[in-house]
């Protein structure tokens, strides 16, 4: 182990996890305060302890080498499954100091542990806004007697207002258990000021302050909860 691995080590203390790669391989390895409890198997009618080799087998094999820490990107993450899932294959941008990367993560059985690999690129994403139409007509409907084809036609042009919000600015609300690229949120006060002026500039609605009230009472309810 060179003195500069040490020193890496020695930084992170031996009760913290961190995940260690090698500037030269690109090799990585979670190096974890669990690889130092034994292991037990049982031989016949014996009970022996086993030591994990793993970590001692990844400091040999790079030796000489220059090892750095990563630290991963806060909402820089894509799962082709829910994060609860642990068969999910992730991946995750991380940053050495001076190079950003992606960090894939898999598992190929329960028993196995997680298996690290560094790749050279970046995550590239955009996040698209819609209003489901369903949940906003029927509650339209209870409290203005339209008939249905202007209920449609306030409903879509609604839906044109919502999509061009920036999404950073809405109200998180809740994540979808069964799909990690699927979220919800709340429109602000200024979102609903800008429905109601899409409404009155299209002609859909004269009750302007009826409007306004309606969109305050369902603004955290499931007819102007947004998908995104």
């Amino acid at each position: 182990m060179t003195e500069d691995t040490t020193n890496v080590l020695a930084s992170f203390g031996h009760q913290v996890s961190m995940l260690l790669y090698c500037r030269t391989c690109l090799d990585v390895r979670l190096m974890s305060p669990s690889d130092a409890t034994p292991h037990y198997s049982i031989q016949g009618e014996n009970l022996e302890e086993e030591s994990d080799q793993e970590q001692k087998l990844f400091l040999q094999r790079h030796s000489g080498h220059s090892l750095a820490p990563l630290k991963k990107k806060k909402e820089r993450f894509y799962a082709d499954r829910p994060v609860w899932d642990p068969f999910r294959t992730a991946y995750e941008e991380v940053f050495d100091g001076r190079e950003t990367f992606l960090l894939k993560s898999w598992r190929s059985s329960l028993e196995a542990p997680r298996q690290y690999a560094l790749l050279r690129g970046i995550l590239e994403s955009t996040t698209t806004v819609s209003l489901p139409p369903e949940p906003l007509r029927d509650a339209l409907a209870c409290c203005f007697p339209y008939t249905d084809e202007k209920l449609n036609r306030v409903v879509q042009s609604l839906q044109r207002a919502v999509a061009h919000l920036p999404s950073d600015e809405l109200i998180p609300a809740y994540c979808a258990a069964d799909d990690p690229h699927l979220s919800f949120a709340y429109l602000r006060d200024t979102h609903l000021r800008v429905l109601v002026r899409c409404c009155n500039d299209a002609g859909l609605f004269p009750e302007s302050k009826k409007l306004w009230e309606f969109f305050v009472s369902q603004q955290q309810e499931e007819a102007l909860t947004l998908e995104l």
